[in-house]
């Protein structure tokens, strides 16, 4: 039996968190904490995840059954849905009722930080004020990558264009929207609003599109496989594989840069490899919500279309699954075959094993063996074993020519110049003829000396960022540019809390560099840094 009074309904396309504060205002509790209480029997929380932790106990503080009340609640009232196709969960049905929230522990720990903000357009709120008696906040202007409106195309806001309040605080209810903000500026007599580009009008809509029909649960081998599919289908390809280059070349035309950086962090910072990732890792396509759309949208150009490619894809993939067969004696003697050659290898490798060892290292085969060739394995345990002998490397005679280039021309790897590149151990050996062996032990015995230089002129994170840095302050001086961080990112990777650090911690006269010029080389030396320079003692986070 409920004992929650009332609560009231959603209005189309509201936050939770929206409906709360109304239920607040209209039950005439005077602190946020009766209303959590009221609610989920709690005290206040962070309400900006995507599905808040505590949802579980308001859907069964309402009338009817827990888990439709919950369902109801993530489908109506969070952005949610619009992840679902994404998360690769588990394949096959979903029955009716069955609770949706098992797969919000798939959604990256990295979304939760796109939520910290409360948007509007206050085109929306007047007209919901009009049509519904109720101005509200949406859901659809809080997905990642959303920056206008769907319906009006209106640049979204998240503080008051007059005093820059923010409409969002941690712990609290949200604003009133019929109530004027503290200055005075009030959303119903807003006017004039910076409306969108058409770009991301398109984005912001079909957002909205995918976050509305509550596509089911889409398998990760489903979803690269339709991506994989489109790509092909639009000329994407490389040989008989899908052109990840191509597409991703096509998408930074389309969109552009400016685009880009704004909806993907990743993007803004430089991090362009693997920015598109088609294939599974963990059961999952390892990419933000905000580049699934993209990449959604730039393949498929609507989401009738791509919901429709889902489908089709889905029953292709089952019809293309092979019946299951009978286990013949063939099979029996293949299956035996590669076990006896798995134990084999492992008692071979090491002379001391036993039966503990071979369980923990091939269960499997231990177990088939076990049950069904077991006087054989235990005559391996009988078997002397062959003594192998260690193969010992001598040092190659290149070693010493090598080791030579490397110390010539690492000099050179550091020179600030136009394409800098990280001076690591991939780097280093393009100063050789050819690269080292791949195995570590066989590098460090064949080519000691070689291996031990590189080991010494490794450069770090660090100083890469540093010397980034100084060579984007020379070139943006030489070409009379102010230095700040909005011309610094335009020409460099260099983060906004990296610039800060930096010139903050060397106490660089950013003026007086204007003034009397200064050159990339010579702004590098005067810090004093190693090349294996650990940071400033302070603590940055990315």
């Amino acid at each position: 039996m409920s004992d929650l009074l009332f609560f009231p309904a959603s209005m189309p396309d509201e936050m939770l968190h929206s409906r709360i504060t109304r239920y607040h205002f209209l039950s005439g509790n005077r602190t946020a904490t009766e209303t959590y209480r009221d609610l989920f029997d709690t005290k206040p929380f962070c309400m900006s995840t995507i599905v808040p932790k505590q949802i579980e106990a308001l859907a069964g503080r309402l009338p009817g059954q827990s888990d439709s009340n919950l369902a109801e609640l993530i489908n109506a009232n969070t952005t949610f849905p619009a992840y679902r196709p994404f998360l690769g969960v588990r394949e096959g049905p979903q029955h009716a009722g069955e609770p949706t929230i098992d797969g919000v522990v798939r959604v990256p720990r990295r979304e939760g930080s796109i939520h910290g903000m409360a948007k509007l357009c206050p085109t929306c709120v007047q007209e919901d004020l009009i049509e519904q008696g109720y101005a509200y906040w949406h859901r659809s202007h809080h997905i990642p990558g959303v920056a206008v409106c769907w319906r009006h195309g209106d640049a979204l806001i998240h503080a008051c264009p007059k005093c820059s309040h923010p409409f969002y605080r941690k712990l609290r209810l949200l604003p009133n929207l019929t109530e004027p903000c503290s200055c005075g500026w009030s959303p119903f007599e807003a006017s004039s609003t910076l409306e969108g580009t058409h770009l991301e009008k398109k984005v912001a809509l079909f957002a909205h599109e995918i976050l509305n029909r509550n596509i089911p649960p889409i398998g990760s081998a489903v979803l690269s496989s339709c991506y994989v599919r489109q790509c092909k289908k639009r000329g994407y390809v490389f040989g008989h594989n899908a052109g990840i280059a191509k597409l991703f070349a096509s998408i930074q035309d389309y969109f552009g840069d400016e685009f880009l950086s704004s909806t993907d962090p990743a993007y803004h910072q430089g991090k362009h490899e693997q920015w598109i990732r088609l294939k599974s890792d963990k059961g999952q396509l390892n990419m933000p919500l905000a580049r699934h759309l993209i990449v959604a949208l730039h393949l498929f150009k609507s989401a009738d279309l791509f919901e429709a490619a889902l489908k089709n894809e889905s029953i292709l993939l089952s019809a293309s699954r092979p019946a299951r067969k009978e286990e013949t004696e063939d099979s029996q003697d293949s299956k035996r075959a590669g076990h006896r050659k798995k134990i084999e290898m492992l008692l071979a490798l090491r002379s001391d094993a036993d039966m503990d060892y071979l369980w923990k290292k091939a269960y499997r085969p231990t177990k088939w063996l076990k049950e069904n060739d077991n006087s054989w394995l235990m005559a391996q345990f009988r078997t002397p074993k062959k003594v192998v002998a260690a193969v010992e490397f001598s040092v190659d005679p290149r070693d010493a020519g090598y080791a030579a280039l490397i110390q010539a021309g690492v000099d050179d790897l550091y020179r600030c110049t136009k394409d800098l590149k990280r001076v690591n151990m991939r780097n280093l050996q393009t100063l050789l003829p050819r690269s080292l062996p791949h195995d570590i032990s066989k590098r460090k015995q064949k080519f000691p000396q070689t291996y031990k230089l590189i080991k010494l002129h490794q450069e770090s994170v660090w100083h890469f960022r540093l010397r980034t840095l100084a060579w984007t302050v020379a070139e943006l001086i030489k070409m009379r540019v102010p230095v700040k961080y909005e011309t610094v990112r335009l020409s460099s990777v260099v983060a906004a809390k990296v610039f800060t650090a930096f010139t903050s911690f060397f106490e660089w006269d950013l003026e007086s560099f204007s003034k009397t010029g200064v050159s990339a080389e010579a702004l590098l030396k005067s810090t004093g840094v190693s090349r294996n320079w650990e940071g400033p003692p302070m603590e940055i986070s990315f």
